[in-house]
């Protein structure tokens, strides 16, 4: 019984303290991204493995996935537009 009282007072907390979190406005970067529908990413070219460039030219390592699941994830999120 103690524990079940517990967490009766500790679910309704939980949710009283994220709930402001997640209607704050965007700011910064989310903004900028945001309003531009663009996410402006720099990378080295010659930091194997992290960015590097392949044979084509092109950008890849592991930053550059990294990139792609932070753009995909605001994209989800309704911050990039499209």
């Amino acid at each position: 019984m103690k524990r079940f009282a517990s967490l009766a007072l500790a679910l309704p907390l939980s949710i009283a303290l994220i709930a402001p979190a997640a209607a704050q406005d965007l700011t910064g970067t989310l903004k900028k991204a945001k309003e531009t529908g663009t996410f402006t990413v720099g990378h080295r070219e010659s930091s194997i493995p992290f960015s590097y460039l392949d044979d084509k030219q092109q950008p890849i390592g592991y930053a550059m996935d990294l990139c792609m699941k932070i753009g995909s994830s605001a994209n989800q999120m309704g911050v990039l537009k499209g």
